[in-house]
């Protein structure tokens, strides 16, 4: 299946298929595609191009691109376009790490959203991961439980996803597993697979903090199968890390070596440095927890080669 643009919505992360769907809905709701004014029309344009922009990695361009389409639907005063574009600008500055920038941005569209929205679901969880990121546990999960009840579509269970996650770090382990395992049935039945995915790992963490490392790699390994069959390079690495964490627990220093040295493998293929020097870093504890300071002292020497190869790649 493709979205407007062409781009196989397999391979879309999950964090813009949702945002996708509203900008088209915004310019389409209520009124027939040929009486669309012209504004409108070059705002949904800005918007696509916008999407393709960053799932390329240009974010620079993409926020210029949701920039003209916020400018194009205040010109006619759409508050519903200007919303969907204040999120995606709002989401590609928290990607980027700009929390100050992403909250300059959706501050206004929380104030101008008119009551009921459709909107509401995707704004409110969209700010719930802004105070994640800036580490605020308490108000991310009044927003995320705030997204969560409000939603009457089909993502219900990428919303308890989040429910889960703030819960998790906030250390309400039972609570988190709760409402994971309610967003894992939901994403099930509704064939939501990137969501299960996500599910399943966030299930694995859980009981592997809870000392249930059987139940841990049975999540792990779902989530690893199904995100080979989605192409997601980043959520892969996860897998596999967390797969080495298990193997850890269970004292399998050759398993959890292993699952750690594809992680390193998958993350520097994908230009993920960061990951890959996170990995990197484990195997060397892991072998200094073995006893054997010679291979740990010559990764630790390595630990800036994943840096500079996936800067490498990404010029």
């Amino acid at each position: 299946m493709t979205d407007p643009g062409g781009v196989s919505a397999r391979r879309i992360q999950a964090h813009w298929l949702f945002a996708l769907s509203l900008m088209l809905c915004a310019g389409c709701a209520g009124t027939a595609v040929k009486s669309l004014s012209q504004a409108r029309l070059e705002a949904i344009s800005h918007n696509q191009r916008g999407v393709q922009q960053e799932l390329r990695g240009d974010r620079d361009e993409a926020l210029a691109e949701f920039s003209e389409a916020l400018r194009l639907h205040g010109s006619i005063e759409n508050l519903d376009g200007m919303t969907v574009a204040r999120i995606n600008m709002a989401r590609t500055h928290r990607l980027r790490g700009d929390l100050r920038s992403a909250r300059s941005v959706i501050d206004p569209a929380l104030a101008l959203l008119p009551e009921p929205s459709d909107l509401a679901p995707e704004l409110f969880f969209e700010n719930a991961k802004i105070y994640l990121a800036a580490g605020d546990l308490v108000a991310a999960k009044d927003w995320s439980l705030r997204s969560a009840a409000l939603e009457k579509g089909g993502e219900l269970g990428r919303r308890l996803n989040l429910v889960g996650t703030v819960l998790l770090r906030g250390g309400s382990a039972q609570e988190a597993r709760e409402q994971v395992e309610r967003a894992l049935k939901v994403n099930r039945d509704r064939g939501m697979a990137v969501e299960e995915a996500n599910s399943l790992r966030l299930l694995g963490e859980i009981h592997l903090g809870q000392g249930r490392n059987a139940e841990a790699i049975h999540c792990f390994n779902a989530a690893l199968l199904l995100d080979k069959d989605l192409g997601l390079g980043k959520k892969i690495a996860s897998d596999l890390r967390g797969l080495g964490a298990a193997a850890s627990k269970n004292d399998d220093l050759a398993g959890a070596v292993a699952y750690y040295r594809r992680a390193v493998a998958v993350s520097l293929s994908g230009g993920d440095a960061g990951a890959a020097a996170e990995a990197t870093a484990r195997l060397a504890e892991l072998y200094r927890k073995a006893g054997e300071p010679l291979p740990a002292s010559k990764l630790e020497e390595q630990r800036a080669k994943p840096v500079q190869e996936g800067e490498k790649r990404q010029r």
